[in-house]
């Protein structure tokens, strides 16, 4: 007999087909039910008069009598929530399965809550970070900024929302939990809700939250009527309930593999028959399982398009209608009769069915009416376009270890980047460009510094012959060029003569908020025959009981030399720009990119008639870093994501298929932005400094025997093992696993890593540039080749010889000039792939050009143990980048001083890791 082979999928449909040929005998009429109990203290064993007791997310409930009974009758679902909450105790719910019953009696014993937080002590905790979480939480859980139903419809309470900012694998979350239900007023469709909060999850992957939901009918006007009709046309629900009874009005397309060779274009009909396949519902098997319920197998992506709503997209040029995206992970997914899914994690969606939020939330029973009428035009496409680009904002808030300078001093700065929303930073700008321009507008010193985890360090050297005046420090990022200067931070910089002090007119930094986050300084001296030794102890008490930790700069000026502490405004009021008004892009599309390291632009010229849109290999020393993008057709190229500091020779060249160069590359400089006549001022009188000898200048700084301070920093994570973490890379931000790979053995990893990501959406997700070829590491050693090389040697790697992929899109970063394109790491079982390690460049087909990197930054020199006499200087001590936690709440900080010091100003800035910020300065006397 012949063997017959049945793959996992086609046993999976088998088992589905089995459950509908058995379910379908139980199927039986529609009639009404009734389900009524008891709600009583759990302690006291009374009944609770006036509880909610509610089917969630339905408009269908009841109100206990003073006896606490309840009764809800109607044509129940056949699965369903019974919850019941009750103010000052703990909600509840049970899961009810009717089975045919015609009455069931479910009883309730509800916790009271010990030692509630009243609203006004909870309000009272609530302060301009939480304002900005809120802001948030609004545009995930209610409604986009873009939707004309946010403004009809509003949380009423929110001050019994609490929010939590972190890392999970690396990846940055957001999260919300209530001390109670949260209240939402719905005038939009018509609805007061009140939503049971179980949990709320957001990364820059997708979000996710759930809980009980209980409807409570508003008197309808005409108006919400219509609107909830146009909230239920190209819903889910909608498409669903359409599948189910097969009078579909919707387009459905077959999402294929992604096609390696030939990127996906957004010409929707010449896509037709290659990335996408028209499907009919047919083709769709979907099947009855009990009275309400059917399951719908869908083993690919699938493309859903509702041509009657109108909707602006980027995805199509040519397309101007809804267009959706569901996946359903585990090939099938089941519907409930009101066409909802009982099981929400059984269906991943996006595009415009992934926009849906509470503010067009219908209850599960909710019915249109047979005529859904005309439909509305419920979007304003300059709203849709500016909330895209304005979550992608940055600006860079600097701290510096003094308020004025002296030619030939050096400004030691700290930067730690604001984010309009913190989900994207890590795929944001990781360069900071800083310069100091003159009244004249003439940039005098540019240098350029390397954005790590939101925070920059550096150092400007002022020239020793520069001219006493007041100067402009500006801080920006490429990035942030498209929109005009509203992410640019400009600090005015007092330079005066050696011999002068400069005095605040009038103190700008003011205007403190309450801060949860306290700083304790304890000094401690000790005097010898030739200095002073100090220690300053600060401790760092953060006032909730979850401790978070954080991160902050600590400078040490002596007050005799430093008038004032700090001429410029703290991080909380940096901050304000949060919360400041949305902004887009000045442009159609971003003219300029983002930085992801070093960047280098050219062009690249051939002989008359030839074609100029070539690939460009890029090398850095002997192969620490290697990438390939490709010209335009004007033969322009930009390559970003170089990691190298001061000046390096590039080795960079137009290679045909035999390795050998042809044409030639130019280099052109990345010009900074235009100074515009903008000189901010800080109001300061002169006074003249005491006498006696001061050592200030950059050059003696770094010359003296010191000891040179390293960043405190505090770290109890411990070494990950090489191989298990990725060979030192972690985790991707895809993984493919054991499962997948055992399912498809006979697939080759081009295949594999098609069906795992989405048309086009391969490489770092870089809003619209060439991203070039992917970084591809096999057992921890790296493939060298060109995008075609890259998919060509993928192809001989069938998926049964593979133990797991990492895709790397968002954080791929880390891997230099080609992650640019994403990156791939492959772990072979047992190694069965070995690519050559030895590979040596020869720099004979390239040109060699010199590049400036980062600018170096030395740590700073601070005085310590030191024999001889001290000088006296006006800077002590600065360290930029101190981390404390709940482990490491204390830091001792050491230096010495010169006999001539007798006051120090201690200036301590930083932010929790969920972004609480505070400032404090103190003034501290030394003992003679």
């Amino acid at each position: 007999m012949r063997e017959i082979k049945i793959s996992f999928y086609q046993r999976k449909v088998f088992l589905i087909f089995l459950n509908c040929l058995v379910f379908s005998f139980l199927t039986g009429s529609l009639f009404a039910q009734t389900i009524s109990g008891k709600v009583l203290d759990e302690r006291s064993g009374e009944p609770l008069p006036f509880s909610n007791v509610f089917i969630s997310n339905t408009t269908l409930g009841a109100t206990t009598d003073i006896n606490g009974n309840y009764s809800i009758t109607g044509q129940l679902p056949q699965n369903f929530e019974l919850a019941v909450s009750f103010m000052g105790y703990y909600t509840k719910f049970r899961s009810i399965a009717v089975n045919g019953r015609s009455n069931i009696t479910v009883n309730f014993e509800l916790e009271p809550k010990v030692n509630q937080l009243e609203e006004v002590q909870l309000k009272a905790k609530r302060d301009k970070k939480w304002e900005r979480d809120l802001k948030r939480f609004e545009k995930v859980f209610l409604a986009l900024p873009d939707d004309p139903f946010l403004k009809n419809s509003r949380i009423m309470n929110p001050w019994v929302l609490d929010f939590e900012e972190g890392r999970e694998n690396g990846i940055k979350y957001f999260a919300a939990k209530a001390e109670g239900p949260v209240q939402i007023e719905n005038n939009a469709l018509g609805y007061d809700i009140e939503y049971h909060l179980e949990r709320f999850f957001e990364t820059r992957k997708g979000f996710q939250y759930y809980g009980l939901v209980n409807f409570k009918e508003q008197v309808n006007t005409e108006d919400q009527k219509i609107k909830r009709n146009a909230a239920f046309q190209g819903s889910l629900r909608h498409l669903i309930q359409q599948l189910v009874e097969n009078k579909l009005d919707y387009d459905l397309f077959e999402v294929m593999p992604e096609r390696i060779m030939e990127p996906r274009t957004n010409d929707f009909y010449y896509e037709i028959g290659k990335s996408i396949q028209p499907i009919t519902r047919d083709s769709l098997y979907i099947c009855e399982l009990v009275e309400g319920y059917n399951v719908i197998v869908l083993p690919k992506k699938l493309e859903v398009h509702f041509k009657r709503k109108p909707w602006p997209n980027d995805y199509y040029q040519d397309v101007y209608h809804t267009i959706s995206w569901l996946e359903a992970p585990l090939g099938y997914f089941i519907v409930d009769k009101y066409g909802v899914l009982p099981d929400p994690t059984q269906l991943v969606r996006s595009g415009y069915m992934g926009r849906e939020r509470m503010a067009r939330f219908l209850p599960h029973d909710f019915e249109p009416d047979e005529e859904l009428g005309k439909l509305l035009v419920d979007f304003d496409s300059a709203i849709i376009q500016n909330t895209k680009w304005n979550n992608l904002r940055e600006k860079p808030h600097l701290t510096l270890n003094k308020s004025f300078y002296y030619p030939g001093e050096a400004i030691w700065l700290n930067a730690t980047m604001l984010y309009q929303n913190p989900i994207y930073s890590d795929t944001l700008s990781r360069l900071l460009h800083v310069e100091l321009y003159d009244k004249n507008f003439k940039v005098i010193v540019s240098e350029k510094f390397p954005i790590e985890k939101g925070k920059a360090k550096g150092v400007l050297v002022l020239p020793d012959q520069l001219t006493p005046e007041n100067y402009v420090l500006r801080a920006y990022t490429q990035w942030m060029r498209n929109y005009e200067d509203d992410g640019f931070t400009y600090l005015p910089i007092p330079v005066i003569r050696k011999n002068q002090l400069a005095h605040l007119a009038q103190y700008e930094g003011g205007e403190r908020d309450e801060e949860s986050i306290e700083v304790v300084l304890t000094p401690r001296f000790e005097s010898s025959s030739w200095s002073k030794k100090v220690e300053l102890e600060l401790e760092i008490l953060e006032a909730d009981l979850d401790f978070v930790g954080g991160e902050f700069s600590v400078s040490v000026l002596d007050a005799d030399l430093n008038p004032d502490a700090g001429f410029h405004q703290n991080i909380g009021r940096t901050m304000n720009w949060l919360y400041g008004p949305e902004k887009s892009i000045r442009f159609d599309a971003p003219r300029f990119q983002i930085e992801y390291g070093n960047s280098i632009s050219g062009y690249f010229k051939d002989r008359p008639k030839k074609p100029l849109n070539v690939p460009i290999t890029i090398v850095q020393g002997q192969l620490e870093d290697y990438g390939v993008v490709r010209s335009d057709t004007s033969g322009y190229f930009w390559v970003t994501g170089l990691n190298f500091r001061d000046t390096l020779d590039i080795a960079i060249a137009a290679l045909n298929d035999k390795r050998k160069r042809f044409g030639q590359v130019i280099l052109s400089s990345i010009q900074s932005p235009e100074v515009e006549t903008f000189l901010p001022r800080v109001r300061y009188n002169l006074v003249n400094a005491p006498s006696g000898e001061l050592e200030y200048a950059y050059a003696d700084l770094m010359s003296g025997d010191y000891f040179e301070l390293e960043e405190v920093t505090v770290s109890n994570t411990a070494l990950p093992n090489w191989e298990e973490s990725n060979y030192g890379y972690g985790k991707g931000d895809r993984s493919i696993g054991p499962a997948f790979l055992e399912a498809r053995p006979d697939l080759s990893l081009d295949q594999v890593i098609a069906m795992n990501m989405p048309p086009g959406g391969f490489g770092r997700y870089n809003f619209g540039l060439d991203a070039g070829a992917p970084v591809l590491i096999i057992d921890g050693a790296r493939f060298f080749g060109d995008e075609a090389e890259v998919w060509s040697y993928l192809k001989s790697i069938i998926a049964a010889e593979v133990e797991s992929i990492e895709i790397f899109t968002f954080s791929a970063n880390i891997f230099g000039i080609q992650g640019f394109g994403g990156a791939i790491v492959v772990k072979t079982k047992k190694g069965s792939r070995q690519l050559n390690r030895d590979v040596v460049f020869d720099a004979g087909q390239f040109q060699l050009f010199k590049v400036k990197g980062y600018s170096h930054v030395p740590n700073f020199p601070v005085l310590k143990n030191n024999e001889g006499v001290i000088p006296r200087r006006s800077a002590i001590f600065w360290n930029p980048r101190i981390e404390w936690s709940s482990e490491m709440k204390k830091h001792k900080l050491d230096f010495n001083l010169s006999h001539l010091t007798s006051r120090i100003w201690v200036r301590v800035e930083g932010m929790s890791w969920d972004g609480v910020p505070f400032q404090r300065e103190f003034e501290v006397e030394v003992p003679k």
